[in-house]
C-alpha cells in the first residue's frame, strides 16, 4: 500500500522579534497574551494543514478551547484583526473563508521543495504585484518561481513619495525578485526601515532589479545605494529618483562618442597576492569571493561597470 503523501509541515518558522513587530503588539494591546497565544495557535493549525486553513465553526471551536478565557466570539474577532493587518489574505477569505497570505505560501513552498509531489494550486495566490492584473484565483493557478538567473523586474511597484507603502510590501518586493530574505538580510531590511520611510527602500530594492542584481550580491548592492542616498543627504523619493535619473545619464553620456572618458574603477587585489602567498597555495577565488572582498562602493561601481558592457 502506498505510503498517503504528507500534506502539512512538522512545525514552521517563528521570527526572532515575533513578540515586538507591529501586528504582535497590536494584538497584545487589545486582547492581551491570548490573543498572542491565540494567533501562534491558528498559525500552527494553518502549517499542520499545509498552507491555508478552512475558517469555520469547528475550527473556531477547537481554537477556541485550547486556550483558557478565548471564546468563539473572541477567537473570530482576532481572526478579523489579523485579516486586518494583512497576516492573512482579506480577498481569500471573503471570498472563500480562508485563512493563508503570500508569505504563508512561500514558507510552505520552501519548506516541502523537496517533496515528490505536485506543487499545490487550491487557493494559490499568483504573485503579480502590477495594480491593473492583480489577481487571487481560489481555483487553479499556479506560482511562477523566480529563477536566480534571471530577475523579474516586472513583479517590482513602481513607488511615489507618501505612497503609504508597508513593511511587508518591502518584504514582498524583495521575496519576488531574489526569494524570502534570509536571517542576514531581514534584520538589515529591518534597520533601513528604521530610519527611512519604506518608499525608499522599495525604491532602492527597484533599482537593483532594473539592474539585474542577482541575489549573491543584492544586500551589498542596496547598502551601496543606500548609503550613497546617506551621505548626500537625500530626504525624499523624488531626490532619490532625480539622483538616479543623473547617474544614468553620466553613464549614458560617457558612452556616447566624444563623451568624456569613464572613470577608472579601482582594481582589487586578491588577498593572497597582499598576503604575500603564492596563487597556488591559496584557494581559488571565484567571483562571488571577489564580490565578498570589495567595500559597497567598489561593489556598486563593479555592477554600474557590468550594465554600461551589456
Amino acid at each position: 500500500m502506498a505510503r498517503p503523501i504528507k500534506e502539512g509541515l512538522d512545525y514552521f518558522p517563528l521570527d526572532v522579534d515575533f513578540a515586538v513587530n507591529d501586528k504582535t503588539e497590536a494584538i497584545m494591546g487589545e486582547f492581551g497574551p491570548k490573543g498572542v497565544l491565540f494567533m501562534i495557535y491558528l498559525l500552527s493549525a494553518v502549517y499542520q494543514n499545509g498552507y491555508y486553513l478552512q475558517w469555520n465553526k469547528l475550527k473556531q471551536m477547537q481554537l477556541a478551547n485550547r486556550i483558557e478565557g478565548v471564546s468563539p466570539e473572541l477567537a473570530n474577532q482576532i481572526v478579523n484583526r489579523l485579516i486586518a493587518y494583512g497576516t492573512f489574505s482579506e480577498e481569500l477569505f471573503n471570498s472563500a473563508k480562508v485563512l493563508t497570505s503570500q508569505r504563508i505560501q512561500e514558507t510552505y513552498e520552501d519548506a516541502t521543495k523537496r517533496r515528490k509531489s505536485q506543487k499545490p494550486t487550491k487557493y494559490w495566490i499568483n504573485v503579480d504585484i502590477n495594480k491593473d492584473t492583480s489577481v487571487v484565483n481560489v481555483d487553479i493557478n499556479t506560482q511562477s518561481k523566480v529563477k536566480e538567473s534571471k530577475v523579474n523586474k516586472s513583479k517590482v511597484n513602481n513607488y511615489d513619495d507618501d505612497a503609504g507603502v508597508t513593511r511587508e510590501q518591502v518584504i514582498n518586493d524583495w521575496t519576488n525578485l531574489w526569494g524570502f530574505p534570509n536571517g542576514v538580510a531581514r534584520p538589515e531590511i529591518d534597520e533601513w526601515l528604521a530610519v527611512l520611510k519604506p518608499e525608499f527602500v522599495a525604491y532602492a530594492i527597484q533599482i537593483a532589479g532594473e539592474h539585474d542584481v542577482q541575489s549573491r550580491g543584492a544586500l551589498k548592492y542596496l547598502r551601496a545605494v543606500i548609503k550613497g542616498w546617506q551621505q548626500r543627504k537625500i530626504t525624499t523619493l523624488a531626490q532619490a529618483k532625480q539622483a538616479t535619473a543623473d547617474h544614468d545619464k553620466r553613464l549614458a553620456n560617457a558612452n556616447k562618442p566624444g563623451g568624456y572618458s569613464k572613470p577608472r574603477r579601482k582594481e582589487i587585489t586578491p588577498k593572497w597576492m597582499q598576503n604575500g602567498a603564492s596563487q597556488v597555495d591559496s584557494k581559488p577565488n571565484s567571483s562571488d569571493n571577489q564580490q565578498d572582498d570589495m567595500s559597497d562602493e567598489e561593489f556598486l561601481a563593479l555592477m554600474n561597470s557590468q550594465e554600461e558592457a551589456k
